[in-house]
């Protein structure tokens, strides 16, 4: 099934502890939030008000996700680089890879094709995940590295999990 990968994220991230997932709207990831029903969700309109409602979960004794795509990850560096990774605030990201293999849409590419890098240069751990099946085992470790280590850690889903829309079919939407 084509969202299986999905419910193995979610599962990867309540074997770890997570009980609480902050999100903005994408599509890509949208079965991630779907198959997260089940625990506290909290939607936010920009990536870097995620950041401090992560912050303040973990003040409060919770464990956080952060759900969103890479372009809008890049708007939340301020807040990754002055407040998450200095004050040693865990959470896991969960974000889809926009920018790289069958990116139709330009503006996405320096954020999605360059987000490793920039998230290392912030100090933020990151590992890319290619594989469906590989999902769920990648995003408990990242969340049990995130939370031991007290540090943000992002799990970036590439095309080849969560899927794209190809340019053919954007022109078929004309």
């Amino acid at each position: 099934m084509e969202s299986d990968w999905a419910a193995a994220a979610v599962g990867g991230l309540e074997r770890a502890g997570v009980d609480h997932v902050v999100h903005l709207p994408d599509s890509s990831i949208a079965p991630v939030l779907e198959a997260a029903a089940g625990l506290e969700s909290t939607l936010v309109s920009r990536e870097e008000e995620a950041v401090g409602v992560l912050v303040g979960a973990w003040l409060g004794g919770r464990r956080g996700a952060l759900v969103c795509q890479s372009s809008g990850l890049a708007t939340a560096f301020n807040a990754l680089g002055s407040l998450a990774v200095p004050a040693r605030v865990p959470f896991v990201g969960l974000v889809s890879r926009r920018g790289d293999l069958g990116e139709f849409n330009v503006a996405q590419v320096p954020a999605g094709y360059g987000m490793p890098e920039m998230l290392d240069a912030v100090g933020v751990r990151n590992h890319v995940v290619d594989r469906p099946e590989d999902v769920g085992r990648r995003t408990r470790m990242a969340a049990e590295s995130a939370f031991s280590t007290r540090t943000p850690y992002v799990v970036l889903l590439d095309a080849t999990v969560t899927g794209y829309k190809s340019e053919a079919s954007r022109e078929d939407d004309r």
